[in-house]
């Protein structure tokens, strides 16, 4: 063909054409009059709907594998901005009345519904049944089936529109059934729509009352959706554990993964996902450089082709529609830094635009300083009116000649509290100090926490910073 037939087909209207092809290919016309379409028995229910539920399953039907499932939430947004469409026919020689019964959010939902006119249906039949003969249309399936998916184009149905908190009782009707040729059946759309207004899992649920139209025939249609309030982007992670490090020990990296189940490039977000951004910084607002012993590698984007095996890689169920790789390296040792002795923590922070996520990176620095006896840190527990009065520690370091000193102005030594330095006499391959520690009287109730700071000298000079709590009690 010199051009291509261009046809402006919304693409959620096309893709809901090419699934309903699962179920009209096994549309098969009535064999006898008692069972024949048009005709009302007893035991035909009012409607026959194809599916009544919808969840995201990359493994399932049609419709569930490409169901977004993952929402942003949009607790301001206008309207229901979010929908699932069930398709039904109807049999019965007579119009049927679709009236809802009950929702379980009726503030944040909606429904319309749209009968298929049987002309479509019938060329939609036809095409099915041409593209599963040999050599038939199945290659070129999005071109043959481009007349009646223009056919079904928003603007070319007749919609009932309610929103369930204003329309409780919403009512629908459904055109009679009058498929003479078996066919022509009289299908339609019920599309329930709905908001996200928090994140985690939800599960919209509704009932509907059915009736034949001025007969006694009644019958009830119940559908759920389940979908999931998703932030703009999650992390496979929020905590790295380095455990405890030599300052002579290697650098080890971890691996964070950037993803998003709304935004890229068929998500259902607003575009897609941006190249995240980092920052390092001390915990809890710290005062202090965080230094070059962590860092991060620039983000790597994810091909489409491994996006598959992110929700295996982080143990979770849950759509991947575009995803980054970052690096976080942890090094005691960078060029003639060292890192300061004693916990290591530092927050990684990773934004794109408008949402932001921490990894807290954690583990403890062991060297050339430590507290004698084994200790982790050092506790003080005093009564309040008495105070704690030059409680001591030993404070040890791996070679007799090295200077150590107490750094009176760090930040993180808790207020009231007065520390003492003093070196004691040494042994021949150890040096050893004197630590102090004194509350005042009435001065620090209660529990309270933070760190000495002792700084060996010398050309690279190394600080230690060891824990210190305490319980000041009545």
């Amino acid at each position: 063909m010199k051009q291509t037939i261009k046809i402006a087909i919304p693409i959620a209207v096309l893709m809901a054409v090419i699934f309903g092809i699962t179920y009209f290919s096994q549309y098969t016309p009535p064999e006898d009059d008692s069972t024949r379409p048009g005709t009302t028995t007893a035991k035909e229910p009012p409607l026959r709907f194809f599916t009544s539920a919808r969840q995201w399953n990359p493994f399932g039907s049609p419709q569930d594998r490409t169901f977004p499932g993952f929402y942003e939430v949009q607790a301001n947004a206008a309207g229901t901005p979010n929908a699932a469409a069930f398709w039904f026919e109807n049999r019965n020689d007579k119009s049927v009345t679709m009236q809802l019964k009950g929702v379980s959010c009726g503030a944040c939902s909606g429904g319309r519904v749209a009968a298929i006119p049987p002309e479509v249906a019938r060329q939609l039949l036809q095409m099915t049944a041409l593209s599963t003969l040999p050599g038939g249309l199945f290659s070129g399936m999005p071109l043959g089936m481009a007349g009646p998916g223009a056919n079904l184009a928003e603007d070319r149905l007749a919609w009932q529109s309610y929103t369930f908190r204003d329309n409780p009782k919403a009512e629908y009707k459904v055109p009679a059934g009058g498929n003479t040729d078996g066919w022509s059946p009289q299908w339609g759309i019920l599309e329930l729509r709905f908001s996200v207004g928090a994140v985690g899992p939800k599960t919209l649920s509704s009932e509907f009352n059915l009736q034949v139209d001025g007969t006694p025939q009644i019958g009830t249609a119940n559908f759920a959706i389940s979908f999931e309030g998703a932030e703009p982007f999650d992390l496979s992670r929020s905590f790295v554990d380095v455990g405890e490090l030599q300052e002579t020990s290697p650098a080890n990296q971890y691996e964070v993964i950037v993803y998003s189940a709304t935004r890229g490039p068929n998500g259902n977000g607003p575009g897609d996902l941006q190249v995240p951004k980092t920052d390092i910084q001390l915990p809890g607002g710290a005062v202090g450089e965080p230094g070059p012993f962590v860092s991060v590698s620039p983000a790597v984007r994810l091909p489409e082709a491994d996006l598959m095996q992110i929700p295996n890689q982080i143990q979770r169920a849950v759509r991947v529609e575009a995803a980054y790789r970052l690096t976080i390296t942890v090094a005691p040792t960078v060029g003639e830094k060292r890192v300061d002795l004693g916990p290591l923590e530092r927050d990684v922070h990773i934004s794109t635009g408008d949402t932001r996520k921490t990894v807290r990176v954690k583990g403890i620095v062991r060297g050339g300083v430590w507290l004698d006896g084994n200790l982790k840190e050092i506790d003080v527990r005093y009564k309040f009116e008495d105070g704690a009065v030059g409680q001591t520690f030993n404070v040890v370091t791996d070679r007799p000649d090295q200077e150590l000193v107490y750094v009176s102005n760090d930040p993180t030594t808790p207020e009231n509290v007065k520390v003492d330095l003093e070196k004691q006499p040494a042994d021949p391959d150890r040096g050893h100090y004197k630590l102090k520690v004194t509350v005042p009287p009435r001065a620090k109730a209660g529990v309270w926490s933070g760190f000495v700071v002792l700084e060996l000298k010398g050309p690279n000079p190394q600080r230690i910073r060891i824990p210190i709590k305490g319980n000041g009690t009545r």
